[in-house]
């Protein structure tokens, strides 16, 4: 879904107008992470405060080497292998399924190029076969998407459209 702020955009004026942009901001990375990140820092401060303020020193010693501990542990597996290749994952099946939707280009490039004719008969074959391609591109998407399924819950509604 597009959502279009330009006008907002455009009329924000002053100190912390871009807070209150990213408040109404409906499409916001930040508005789908801030729950997460609340109880990141919650969890972080309240550390730090143990660590400040409620430890004796031994303690400290004890924490301060469980951290370099798991310091060592998290240098084992560089973050940025993983990383890659979690996003190389991400981006093959992306490709993988961009790939797999059927275009009806090639067909109608095919169709246009072996049906040659200016002629009603040739026109109205290549109309006729290219509106069976898109009906069952149609037909697929319904058995696949919920919302094509919704708009189109029978065969008369595809053949109303």
């Amino acid at each position: 879904m597009t959502v279009k702020y330009t006008q907002k955009v455009a009329n924000q004026r002053g100190f912390g107008s871009f807070a209150g942009l990213l408040l109404r901001w409906r499409g916001s990375v930040y508005k789908m992470v801030w729950q997460d990140m609340a109880v990141y820092i919650l969890l972080y401060y309240s550390i730090s405060f143990i660590y400040r303020f409620a430890l004796f020193e031994y303690q400290k010693r004890i924490f301060e080497n469980i951290v370099l501990n798991c310091a060592q542990f998290r240098n084992m597996v560089p973050i940025s292998f993983v990383l890659g290749f979690y996003v190389s994952l991400v981006v093959n099946r992306w490709w993988g399924t961009y790939k797999n939707i059927p275009w009806p280009d090639t067909t109608a490039l095919l169709l246009a190029t072996h049906i040659q004719g200016q002629d009603a008969t040739s026109r109205e074959i290549r109309s006729t076969v290219m509106r069976y391609v898109n009906l069952t591109i149609a037909i697929t998407f319904s058995m696949v998407s919920p919302s094509v399924k919704r708009k189109y819950t029978s065969l008369e509604n595809f053949v109303m459209a």
